[in-house]
C-alpha cells in the first residue's frame, strides 16, 4: 500500500540539492536529514558511476527501485574509467550536474576520512566545482547512527559482508537492536583468530560490510528483493589474500 510521506518544509532561499546515492544506510539517513533541512530542496539522487563499473553490493537496478519508491529521479553521473586525476574527474562531473540539472549542493553520507585522506574527498571536489556540499553524518557516532535508523523505522539489510568479521549467513539479515548488540561485541576486539585485523567499525567505514535500505520514512512503497541468498565473490579488486566476501543476490 502506497503511503503518504512527510513534505519538505523549505525556506525561500532553499538550494537545489542532490543526494550522493549508493542505496545503503548512510545515504538514506543523509537524505532524511536533508529532507528535514529547510535550506535544502532535495530534487534528485545521484550515483557516481565509473565507466564499466558493476556495483555488486548496491546493484543499479535496486537503486532505481529505491528512487521510484522515493519518487525522486536517479541521475547517473558518469566518470571516465581510468582518469588521469580522479579528483578532477569528479569535479568536472559535479560541474555537469550543476549545468544540466541546476544542482547547487551535494549531500553525502560520508562519516570519516578514508585511507590516507587528509580532507573529505567529495568536499574537495565540490569546492573545485564551486558547488556546495553538506555532510550531515560527518564524525557522527556510529552507534547513534544505527540507533537512529532503527528509531526512524528504516528497514536495512546486509548486502555485502567480509571476513574475518562476518560470514555469508549475515547476507539478507535486517538491522535490529539485537543485531546492533552483536556488532557492538565485534567492535570491542579483533576477530577471533585474526589478531592482525582491527575490531569492527560499527559504521562499516573500513568496508567491513555494506547495506541496502528497502523501506523508510520517505519511501512510498517497500522495495522488494528477489532473493536474499548469499553469493561468494572471489579474486575481486582490493580483496586481500585469505579474505572472503559475500554479496546479496537480487
Amino acid at each position: 500500500m502506497t503511503r503518504i510521506v512527510e513534505a519538505q518544509k523549505l525556506n525561500v532561499e532553499a538550494r537545489t540539492t542532490a543526494i550522493s546515492w549508493t542505496g545503503g544506510k548512510d545515504c538514506n539517513l543523509s537524505l532524511l536529514h536533508a529532507w528535514r533541512e529547510p535550506s535544502l530542496r532535495v530534487t534528485a539522487l545521484v550515483v557516481f558511476r565509473p565507466e564499466g563499473a558493476v556495483f555488486k553490493a548496491h546493484p543499479l537496478s535496486f537503486m532505481q527501485a529505491q528512487a521510484d519508491s522515493l519518487q525522486l529521479p536517479l541521475i547517473h553521473a558518469m566518470l571516465p574509467k581510468d582518469p588521469a586525476c580522479y579528483k578532477l574527474a569528479y569535479a568536472d562531473t559535479i560541474k555537469k550536474l550543476h549545468a544540466d540539472h541546476g544542482i547547487e549542493t551535494i549531500v553525502t553520507g560520508d562519516m570519516d576520512l578514508v585511507g590516507d585522506q587528509t580532507r573529505n574527498f567529495i568536499t574537495e571536489c565540490a569546492e573545485m566545482a564551486e558547488i556546495g556540499v553538506w555532510l550531515p553524518l560527518w564524525q557522527a557516532g556510529r552507534l547513534r547512527c544505527l540507533e537512529t535508523l532503527i528509531a526512524e523505522k528504516f528497514e536495512v539489510v546486509f548486502s555485502c559482508v567480509k571476513s574475518p568479521w562476518f560470514d555469508g549467513r549475515w547476507i539478507g539479515r535486517s538491522l535490529s537492536p539485537e543485531i546492533v548488540r552483536e556488532m557492538e561485541q565485534m567492535a570491542l576486539k579483533p576477530p577471533e583468530g585474526s589478531p592482525d585485523s582491527k575490531p569492527l567499525d560499527l559504521g562499516g567505514e573500513r568496508g567491513e560490510y555494506h547495506t541496502m535500505c528497502i523501506n523508510g520514512p520517505l519511501y512510498h512503497d517497500r522495495v522488494t528483493t528477489q532473493s536474499t541468498e548469499s553469493n561468494e565473490l572471489i579474486e575481486q579488486r582490493g580483496q586481500k589474500e585469505g579474505e572472503r566476501w559475500w554479496t546479496i543476490g537480487v
